[in-house]
């Protein structure tokens, strides 16, 4: 089934779908060597043949949402917040972010990701999930903060410059949530 990704807001944010040239801003860097795997960390520039067509994967794929985090105030895209992979079984579905590295420490990973598990939890799900790869600190330790909770570890799950990288893969229930949140 075809997702329509609603727009969404905050108090400094806007997450609605975005053009080509946002997610060119967005993924001005390559995310996989800003995710510290293996110690790489290094501000690369992206080649823009590899986000070619990212704009239109919701369109394209039954089953996803996929919002584009703007600043309010200049309309400046600074983010991606993708919600796809349903499970049927957990009534769940997977999370995945990115936040250009300029807007990183602001706050606005946070404040996005909140709006997002609110429309997610209150749209249908029970739960999310989240993962993260060995050495994405950045990542696991947002994770950790919204109160996910280990679900499963992946290990071996892919080779990074010959070595074996182990994914983890987390959960967050509804109700846990609304716990820590209150519904923001």
């Amino acid at each position: 089934m075809k997702f329509i990704t609603p727009s969404l807001e905050t108090e400094r944010l806007l997450l609605k779908k975005g053009n080509a040239l946002d997610y060119e801003k967005v993924y001005e860097y390559d995310f996989k060597k800003l995710r510290n795997i293996n110690g790489e960390f290094e501000s690369v520039k992206q080649d823009k043949k590899y986000i070619e067509g990212y704009e239109t994967y919701a369109d394209r794929i039954d089953g996803v949402f996929d919002w584009i985090i703007y600043l309010k105030n200049s309309n400046i895209p600074i983010a991606n917040i993708t919600a796809n992979r349903e499970d049927k079984i957990n009534n769940a579905i997977e999370l995945s972010f990115n936040t250009h590295p300029n807007y990183w420490r602001h706050g606005y990973t946070t404040e996005a990701l909140i709006c997002v598990l609110n429309f997610l939890f209150e749209y249908k799900y029970d739960n999310v999930f989240c993962g993260y790869s060995e050495g994405n600190i950045k990542s696991k330790n947002l994770i950790n903060k919204f109160g996910f909770q280990p679900y499963k570890t992946i290990y071996n799950s892919w080779i990074k410059d010959g070595i074996s990288i182990t994914d983890y893969r987390t959960i967050l229930t509804k109700d846990k949530f609304y716990n820590l949140y209150k519904k923001t």
